[in-house]
């Protein structure tokens, strides 16, 4: 195992962990977010329970800009390395998920993934926004379901567009394009892991969005 990598990922997890919308929470009303509405410490829990616009959309931007940032650190210090940027990418969004200044608690890592696979390559956020769409107007309008249906299309339509599409894309150094279809599917099952909770709640409670 190169020891090299293992500190990226460390750096980008303990980075990643930063609780955005839970500083915000604590600061604006000085209550604890994972005791407010679904619990999530995301920008859209923030938003449901302060109905403020300006923290939910500042939290939104901080959490992708955390992942955007560690992409353009990695290709800074590594340059042609992509490894290190895909270690990176799957640490950040770990981190915002697991954070370890809230005992591994954390969001479920959709604003932190879009900034860090956006810096890499647009093509993912179309993906899952595809994927999404097909969840909520095909399986059930239900937004955890249509989360979910996006990040695993996601994974999927990385692995299936050829080289040359994932090469014209790329906004850093990647040499092999196989390593960046590993980088999307590594981050895409750190969120898939977050959902799967979620997911069976909604599908356990029979929700259909209105």
């Amino acid at each position: 195992m190169n020891l090299g990598l293992l500190a990226i990922a460390a750096v980008a997890y303990v980075i990643g962990s930063i609780p955005t919308a839970w500083i915000v929470r604590r600061l604006t009303a000085g209550t604890d977010i994972r005791t407010e509405g679904t619990g999530n410490v995301g920008a859209r829990n923030l938003y449901d329970v302060s109905q403020s616009k300006v923290a939910g959309i500042g939290v939104m931007l901080a959490d992708m800009a955390k992942g955007a940032i560690i992409v353009v650190l990695a290709q800074y210090f590594h340059g042609s390395y992509f490894a290190a940027t895909a270690w990176a990418a799957v640490g950040v969004v770990l981190g915002h998920n697991y954070s370890i200044f809230l005992k591994f608690d954390g969001g479920r890592g959709l604003a932190t993934a879009t900034g860090c696979l956006t810096a890499m390559n647009p093509l993912p956020l179309v993906f899952w926004i595809l994927g999404y769409l097909t969840g909520n107007y095909v399986i059930r309008r239900q937004v955890h379901i249509a989360s979910m249906s996006g990040i695993i299309a996601t994974a999927v339509l990385a692995w299936s567009l050829p080289n040359s599409t994932l090469r014209a894309t790329m906004f850093v150094d990647c040499a092999d394009v196989t390593e960046f279809r590993l980088a999307v599917t590594g981050v895409s099952f750190v969120l898939f892991l977050r959902h799967i909770g979620a997911v069976r709640e909604a599908i356990r409670l029979g929700l259909v969005d209105e």
